[in-house]
């Protein structure tokens, strides 16, 4: 490391670690996208197959529009009584009729360990 000035210590210091700090959000956002494709993997598992297969099949990634944020959905929507789009994921996970009922919950809560080892595993390996 090169010698640094006494007085251009502080900013030195500050740099290095806007620059840490620039490593560990870029890394952040790979192990986020590890541990999106970890829940899409076990909410594809848990999923029932159905007819068609559609619905296990139609888990995804919404994008990046936020930092340090993921959110997974399913595509897959059906004809209901007064509309032509209802979520197939809301009626299996909250119709008191639904023996899916929880199914998405649940999942997710068995993939925290999971997906956070992921995280954690691209931070000690790039940071």
């Amino acid at each position: 490391m090169a010698a640094i000035n006494i007085d251009k210590f502080d900013k030195a210091v500050a740099a290095a670690l806007e620059d840490y700090g620039h490593k560990v959000d870029q890394n952040i956002e790979t192990g986020l996208d590890a541990a999106q494709k970890i829940l899409i993997k076990n909410l594809r598992k848990n999923s029932p197959e159905g007819v068609t297969g559609d619905y296990k099949k139609s888990w995804k990634g919404k994008g990046k529009k936020y930092q340090k944020r993921r959110y997974v959905g399913n595509t897959k929507t059906v004809e209901g009584a007064n509309s032509d789009t209802i979520p197939l994921s809301n009626i299996l996970e909250y119709s008191s009729k639904s023996p899916y009922q929880g199914l998405i919950k649940r999942s997710y809560n068995a993939s925290v360990d999971e997906m956070v080892a992921a995280i954690v595993a691209q931070l000690e390996k790039e940071v």
